[in-house]
């Protein structure tokens, strides 16, 4: 037990004075709520035992920093009683680490995360495991959620919760549905890597309060964390999307039971710390009055202070973004406390804020924890106010304690001082609160959907980018104005994620990712064409992390890399207006902040205009509703299949069906399309590059005369893409293109032809039997040729007496582009009408390629055909 004595707290109160913080400081408080409010807060040490800084990383939650203590303390009185609450659980001296403090509606429990002291010579994955722990306030007693110890280590369970109905929502690297999800691929079980592939990926679970039931709610490829339930019962949390060449947390949102998972703020807002400076939305704090609010901080805030802020999200999807029909006459970001804090690592004369918990009892009072503003100057430690305005200092380190802010009265009052060394985080006060509003499951769920594992995508048009269009849909949507020909859009393509195993499941080696190494490996979860209104309805695997592209009649994406994960629960129908451009901050995916859909449907019942009279609509529905109505819902497929259902033939003929199919393959086909002659969840297609792309290149494509067998034309790719003719003797390949099956001499591990088609290469020339790299004389900016001179600017000469050219290497630029078939048109319009190669490839091979290079190009999608090295 520690008392803090009344000395320690005149030296705080006298320190913060001198600060000049425009802050009051008074007496302790008198009221019978803090006289009797157990509190509790986190103690840890700002240098570990390695002599290290202690810092938080938001990308590992899983981080282990010892010599944290979690302590209560009886009230808020600075001379009552502390507790270590959890010294008890371990031998003395040792050291162990705590964090993610919450209390229960009924201020009776308090649940957090713990992680028992480092085992001496163990390896990291067989280290314990972040475990949820709760303390009864009645019977003072601490005890684990889950008392079964193998359960318990199953996985790192933080971030807790507590849901209306008395169940537990926590983060957790448990996967279990993502898990089983992968048997169902015919992949082992394991638990799945964030995208950097350096932490375990922590996903949202819940639990009943004893620790049993744990289901999966979330599956985003990296971390979700920090749910917290708001007043109206949805949960808040923190997403890490970090796809792509994206990496940023955000709010986002959903039920109870998983679904309704949407983006809700902070997609455009990274840049609203003080000075514009980078900051991350995490955990959320819920206000007395309902308002949501956080601690705005850098991910590496030296000084570990941050910068409270309201947040106005029931008005706004980013700070200076309102919702569709709302009006933001300020910032949605504004301020929370009177005084002027900020996040930078700049000395502020009003001190530092780390982190804070609300009362919610109507005061307008805050459980903070606050640093005064202190300099070193001199190798002395001084307030901020004993400075001249511009002497330059340094900051001393923070001397976090615990005070109570009144923001009514701009009063300050010591709950619990300073100590040097040490950072006092995470308060929580132990107060009953109105307990948030409860929301059954999900009633409009489809059992029979949930029994298949599937959901539906219901999009109303790609056509829609935030409430308007560069297109005249009505035209477009017409048969007789418009023919599925000149439609820009043909397929929607669905592209999932492969989750990565931990090193010691299987080591992946870079190599296997390919010259993309962001994109990591993908599967094609299937495509479906997209209706003459821009309309899509399909059927999708449930609780499948996917993302989504446009595409041309020839599989190439046509819209930018969707850069989130889209992920459904069984049974659930996503409907979203449509697509969102890269430059626009209107809110995508906020089922409540979106602009009206520029597609509304019929005004009334009938067909569309000139359509099949057969295929009668029904009031507000698109046209990919009513063919779902009519016909069932469209399937994923792995071919380009359109059949035009919808033009009249009184009118005129029809569109002709298109139909591409990998089965028209004469190499190996992707791995898995044999799954989509009878749709399942669990279909996916694979593209290794050795196993289903070279074929392509050495496969032979001789035409032969029909009476006299002779060959007429050798079209087989390496025929001329080699750098040895059929005699074996050396040649200039062919537009200095090589795609045979050897080895590449940029990586060894993988075939030349591979860097050949996506990598810059030198130029050769056949010098004397040898390919050797071709070099010209350099040039400069006007195009005057370039000489050797030496350091006084002086051409040097030969032995001949003449100046020696300047040589460099001609570049030849790759003719294919990882992660855009369309940007790789220098590669594909060879093979179109007029192109010098035209007929060479079959459309189903031009797919095979598209599909591949709108993925990523990677070099395997799957960790298990990766050879052993």
């Amino acid at each position: 037990m520690i008392i803090i004595t009344r000395l320690c707290l005149i030296t705080a109160a006298a320190l913060l004075v001198a600060c000049d913080a425009d802050i009051s400081v008074r007496d302790e408080p008198t009221d019978p709520v803090v006289q009797e409010i157990a509190l509790a807060f986190v103690e840890r040490p700002l240098l570990l035992p390695d002599d290290t800084a202690y810092q938080s990383r938001l990308t590992d939650p899983a981080a282990f920093n010892s010599g944290a203590r979690l302590m209560l303390k009886q009230n808020a009185f600075a001379e009552s009683a502390e507790t270590e609450l959890t010294a008890g659980l371990f031998a003395a001296d040792s050291l162990y680490d705590v964090k993610d403090l919450v209390a229960s509606p009924d201020g009776l429990t308090l649940l957090f995360a713990l992680r028992a002291p480092q085992l001496a010579n163990v390896a990291d994955e067989l280290q314990p495991k972040w475990d949820l722990w709760r303390y009864d306030v009645s019977s003072k007693t601490v005890s684990p959620l889950i008392s079964d110890v193998q359960l318990a280590q199953r996985g790192h369970d933080i971030s807790p919760a507590f849901l209306p109905d008395g169940r537990i929502i926590f983060s957790s690297t448990r996967q279990t549905t993502s898990r089983q999800i992968l048997l169902d691929e015919f992949k082992p079980q394991y638990t799945a890597l964030d995208e950097d592939l350096n932490s375990p990926a922590f996903n949202l679970h819940v639990m009943n309060s004893d620790g049993s039931g744990i289901s999966q709610l979330s599956f985003n490829l990296s971390h979700d964390l920090y749910p917290v339930v708001l007043d109206n019962g949805y949960v808040l949390y923190s997403r890490w999307d970090n796809q792509g060449d994206r990496s940023m947390f955000n709010w986002y949102q959903m039920q109870p039971d998983g679904s309704d998972s949407q983006l809700v703020y902070g997609w455009h807002s990274h840049q609203t710390g003080a000075d514009a400076s980078r900051v991350e939305f995490t955990k959320a704090v819920v206000l007395d009055d309902g308002g949501v609010s956080l601690a705005l901080s850098s991910v590496d805030a030296p000084y570990y202070n941050s910068w409270p802020q309201r947040v106005a999200l029931e008005l706004a999807s980013d700070n200076q973004q309102p919702l569709a029909g709302e009006v933001l006459n300020m910032p949605a970001q504004t301020p929370l406390f009177p005084w002027a804090f900020d996040n930078s690592s700049q000395p502020q004369r009003a001190g530092a804020i780390n982190s804070y918990a609300a009362l919610k009892d109507g005061t307008g009072r805050y459980l903070v924890s606050w640093s005064p503003c202190r300099v070193v100057q001199q190798q002395t430690v001084l307030s901020c106010a004993q400075l001249a305005p511009d002497a330059e200092t340094e900051l001393a380190a923070p001397l976090y304690g615990l005070w109570l802010f009144d923001t009514q009265k701009q009063t300050q009052v010591p709950v619990r001082p300073g100590q040097e060394g040490l950072l006092v985080t995470e308060p929580v006060v132990l107060q009953p609160y109105t307990e948030p509003a409860f929301i059954p499951q999900n009633p409009a769920l489809s059992a029979e959907l949930a029994a298949e594992n599937a959901a539906v995508l219901d999009i109303r048009s790609v056509y829609d980018f935030a409430g308007s269009s560069s297109v005249d849909l009505a035209v477009l949507a017409d048969p007789m104005q418009t023919t599925a020909a000149d439609r820009p859009a043909r397929y929607l393509r669905l592209v999932r994620g492969v989750p990565q195993p931990p090193p010691e499941v299987i080591d992946v080696p870079g190599f296997a990712f390919g010259v993309s190494g962001r994109q990591q490996m993908r599967e094609i979860l299937g495509t479906v064409a997209i209706e003459p209104d821009g309309s899509v309805q399909v059927k999708v695997p449930a609780n499948v992390p996917f993302n989504l592209a446009l595409l041309n009649a020839q599989s190439q994406a046509i819209s930018p890399l969707h850069q989130q994960w889209i992920t459904l629960r069984p049974g659930e129908k996503r409907s979203c207006n449509g697509c969102h451009s890269a430059q626009s901050t209107a809110p995508h995916g906020r089922l409540t902040g979106e602009a009206p859909s520029i597609n509304p449907g019929l005004a009334s019942d009938g067909n569309f205009s000139n359509t099949n009279p057969q295929l009668q609509a029904q009031a507000g529905e698109t046209m990919a509703q009513a063919a779902a109505r009519i016909e069932g819902t469209s399937e994923l497929s792995e071919a380009l299949h359109y059949l035009d259902i919808w033009t009249d033939p009184a009118l005129r003929a029809p569109d002709a069906e298109q139909f591409t199919s990998f089965n028209s393959l004469t190499t190996p086909l992707p791995a898995g399309i044999e799954c989509f002659s009878q749709w399942l969840a669990s279909c996916r297609i694979r593209i290794d590059y050795p196993r289903h792309i070279q074929p392509l290149w050495t496969l032979e494509r001789r035409q032969l005369d029909p009476v006299s067998g002779d060959v007429v034309a050798d079209n087989t790719c390496v025929s001329c893409h080699s750098r040895t003719d059929a005699a074996g003797n050396a040649r200039v390949p062919v537009a200095q293109l090589e795609l045979d099956a050897e080895p590449s001499d940029l990586e060894p591990a993988q075939y030349r032809s591979y860097r050949e088609l996506l990598s810059t290469d030198n130029e050769q020339e056949l010098v004397g039997g040898v390919l050797v790299d071709r070099q010209v004389q350099a040039t400069d900016a006007d195009g005057n040729p370039v000489f050797v001179t030496d350091d006084n600017g002086d051409l040097v000469l030969d032995d001949d007496g003449n100046p020696i050219p300047v040589l460099v290497i001609v570049v030849v630029q790759s003719s294919m582009r990882a992660d855009s078939a369309l940007g790789s048109a220098s590669f594909f319009s060879l093979f179109t009408g007029g192109g010098s190669h035209q007929d060479y490839l079959s459309a189903a091979e031009l797919k095979l390629i598209a599909d591949w290079l709108d993925i990523g190009a990677q070099y395997y999608n799957s960790p298990f055909v990766v050879p052993e090295q």
